[in-house]
């Protein structure tokens, strides 16, 4: 145990050290006030003037990661919210996506969790995935995730019975149904 604490906190160093210049530039309000809507313009505004680059950028989705594998849930949401403002891959930035609805799930942020939720939702909904099955598989990811929310949260019961009946879920829960009988 001693030798893997020794391994996980060098990793930790590592990554707080790859992506320190991007977490210096986020602490910093007025810093941060220049950001803008348009990635490739914030892209090119940190590499310009901080020398923040692609690498710092994937650095801090690490840093993230690993924050939430540590159950730092608060700084992996924030660090991952971040992220998701810089990111210019579609996939990745779900994956950010996701993490952070977990994060927000294990937070108890029920509020926030159900925005994340229905972010996703609209994603899921309307991007092309490469293959009908990855669609499916989202989708069914989301009514997972969502019963978390929906069990905790205030409209939880109104809003699980609307999710669940819309045309694209009822398929599933249908599919799901029948699937479970047959075995």
């Amino acid at each position: 145990m001693v030798d893997r604490r020794v391994e996980v906190v060098a990793h930790l160093k590592a990554l707080e050290d790859a992506a320190a210049p991007l977490v210096t530039f986020l602490q910093n309000a007025n810093a941060v006030q220049e950001l803008r809507a348009d990635k490739q313009y914030n892209l090119q505004m940190l590499n310009d003037r901080y020398q923040i680059g692609p690498d710092q950028i994937e650095a801090l989705y690490q840093y993230a990661k690993f924050q939430f594998e540590c159950g730092n849930y608060s700084g992996a949401a924030d660090y991952l919210y971040r992220y998701r403002a810089l990111c210019t891959n579609s996939e990745r930035s779900l994956n950010a996506l996701w993490g952070k609805l977990a994060a927000e799930i294990l937070m108890q942020n029920w509020d926030i969790a159900l925005e994340e939720l229905n972010r996703l939702k609209e994603i899921i909904d309307s991007k092309s995935f490469s293959s009908p099955l990855n669609q499916v598989q989202s989708r069914i990811w989301l009514m997972h995730w969502s019963l978390f929310i929906f069990f905790n949260h205030d409209n939880g019961r109104t809003q699980i019975i609307d999710l669940f009946n819309q045309d694209k879920y009822v398929t599933l829960t249908t599919k799901l149904k029948v699937s479970m009988f047959c075995y």
